[in-house]
């Protein structure tokens, strides 16, 4: 009998039910889910499907009957049931980019080459600011190439935003969104924002910065430079005691102390990266 080689679909199950595992743990409240899909999924938690049998198959083909738009409704309301009561109502967006290898792209989009990939699940998530630091909802950005479409779906997010009398102050966004057009069109906005910036862009001053010595959060600061961007923005630069280098961009110039406080906030994102980045090791950047 010949035999079928079965290794990528079983991997591709594993790595899809891990992630959705994942995001639904780290994201939704269990009260959004009948008991029977509860069960399955605490059966299957903190082992792949291969290990579980049954149980892991069992959770997969209830995953795979559930509706995107069940889970942004499920999301919608929970976000509004954690406004009840708030009067800060000052909101983040952080814009951030998972690479992806299915051969379906259809929900994907362009990103700068990487990890032997140049397609890339792009998600926008909206966090509650001020003494309550609570997630509110995420939106899939299904936009080709998201430079070009960054402002129609700045667009949609602000219309939400609005309609729920919540005032947008902050976008967060990884290296994929350094592109002229998005800096400008935020800047247009008055948006502040924290946008990692790409090597090209620090390269030449890596020899410029200031000698600093200011250790913050345990972390050791060396160099540091704040220095204007051809679109009008500034670009920030740190270098920590390892020589590892930081560089982000904002709207408008900043000092030391403000720039590692940004730099935190950055590398924080409010858990973002424990909810969304489930497919790789997570480290601190």
């Amino acid at each position: 009998m010949k035999h079928e080689n079965t290794t990528k679909p079983a991997k591709f199950n594993r790595d899809f039910a891990r992630s959705a595992l994942k995001i639904i743990y780290s994201v939704l409240t269990k009260i959004l889910f009948p008991e029977e899909l509860l069960s399955a999924l605490l059966k299957a938690s903190g082992s792949y499907l291969s290990r579980l049998g049954k149980d892991g198959r069992r959770a997969l083909r209830k995953l795979n009957v559930v509706q995107v738009e069940d889970v942004r409704d499920a999301l919608r309301k929970m976000g509004r049931m954690t406004l009840r009561g708030v009067r800060d109502r000052r909101v983040a967006v952080d814009f951030h980019v998972i690479p992806q290898y299915h051969a379906n792209k259809s929900f994907l989009s362009r990103i700068k080459p990487t990890k032997g990939t140049s397609w890339g699940l792009v998600q926008a998530a909206i966090f509650l600011l001020g003494r309550k630091r609570r997630f509110l909802d995420v939106i899939p950005v299904t936009v080709k190439n998201v430079a070009e479409g960054f402002k129609a779906v700045m667009e949609v997010i602000v219309k939400e935003l609005e309609e729920d009398k919540l005032r947008l102050v902050m976008v967060f966004a990884d290296k994929e969104f350094a592109v002229n057009e998005v800096i400008r069109f935020l800047l247009e906005l008055g948006l502040d924002f924290v946008i990692s910036a790409k090597a090209q862009m620090y390269k030449k001053y890596e020899g410029m910065l200031q000698s600093v010595d200011v250790s913050f959060g345990g972390v050791r600061y060396t160099g540091f430079l704040c220095v204007r961007h051809g679109t009008g923005a500034y670009l920030i630069i740190l270098r920590k005691e390892d020589g590892k280098i930081i560089a982000f961009l904002v709207r408008r110039e900043i000092d030391l102390h403000d720039a590692i406080v940004l730099a935190e906030m950055y590398r924080e994102r409010w858990g973002i990266e424990n909810a969304f980045r489930s497919l790789e090791e997570f480290r601190i950047r």
